[in-house]
């Protein structure tokens, strides 16, 4: 039962890989990129740097509301448009977001950054578990679907941990904003995964009529 999930779930594991990959390099280093870039210090005991941090968190809560705000608009979305090009959309939206932070200077300009990573994450946090739900009836039980799907966020953070620490120290020199560059790859890259992986025309009409039906 746990190797014909894993089978059937395969697909959407190399696309989670990329995104949790991309999501771990904001999540760890984006305050040691905001501070020494964009708020020029590297000195955890200086205002600035206190300053950074503070704008960090309020960047991260206002993604996360911007988020929450849009999941009702999903449906609405999902009746014009499949699940899994809605997410790969999503995504490619989120790489923006993180080349944004990596091109851009201003704190005012990480509002921007934030927005688009936003978009990307009410995608990640919606979707997926809408498309493993998706083989509820398959003759496995469901909930074993989504034991298997929660190891499709375990290892990219155990990879993203050693990867990216050796990048940043090898490859990098410590200049953690092309952490930032690298998330953003990764994240374009599951996007353009989804839609190569997901989509076909057929697979469209079909997951939109399934879903018409639902609604």
């Amino acid at each position: 039962m746990i190797l014909k999930a894993f089978k059937k779930l395969f697909p959407l594991f190399i696309v989670q890989f990329f995104t949790w990959f991309a999501l771990f390099a904001l999540w760890i280093y984006a305050t040691p990129v905001v501070t020494k870039y964009f708020f020029q210090t590297t000195n955890s005991e200086s205002l600035d740097f206190e300053n950074g941090t503070q704008w960090v968190s309020t960047c991260f809560a206002f993604y996360a509301t911007f988020a929450a705000f849009l999941t009702f608009f999903m449906t609405r979305l999902l009746k014009v448009i499949s699940k899994e090009r809605l997410h790969a959309l999503g995504l490619i939206i989120g790489s923006i977001g993180l080349l944004f932070i990596f091109l851009l200077r201003s704190k005012w300009s990480l509002i921007i950054s934030f927005t688009f990573i936003g978009i990307a994450w009410s995608s990640i946090s919606n979707i997926p578990y809408r498309i493993v739900s998706d083989f509820d009836g398959e003759g496995t039980n469901i909930m074993t679907y989504f034991a298997v799907f929660n190891f499709s966020v375990v290892i990219p953070q155990i990879a993203a941990s050693y990867i990216l620490s050796v990048f940043n120290k090898y490859l990098f020199h410590s200049e953690t904003i092309y952490i930032m560059l690298l998330g953003s790859i990764s994240m374009f890259v599951a996007g353009m995964l989804m839609f190569i992986l997901y989509w076909s025309p057929g697979r469209r009409h079909n997951t939109l009529h399934a879903e018409k039906q639902v609604s």
